[in-house]
């Protein structure tokens, strides 16, 4: 059943997640890496789990994602500078 939990919080809903989720992700992966019960598969959750901490790492570096974990903070606006006349 855990399998099939991080399944669904790694698909979601198609919307981007924040560092903090892909760090957690990765966290995941490596729990599934030590309770593998074929040895063959743990390089695999392994693996998994450093592409999930790049991938968090570069959501940090490009700050692609909102620091609002829980995405219920307002959104920003972007405002273009008004020309005077």
């Amino acid at each position: 059943m855990f399998a099939l939990d991080l399944v669904k919080r790694v698909l979601g809903d198609g919307s981007m997640s924040s560092a903090h989720d892909y760090r957690i992700n990765a966290e995941d992966c490596l729990r599934m890496a030590k309770q593998a019960s074929e040895e063959r598969d743990r390089p695999l959750w392994a693996t998994m789990a450093q592409s999930w901490l790049r991938l968090a790492e570069h959501a940090d570096r490009v700050n692609l994602v909102p620091d609002d974990p829980q995405g219920d903070g307002p959104p920003e606006e972007i405002s273009a500078p008004r020309a005077t006349n």
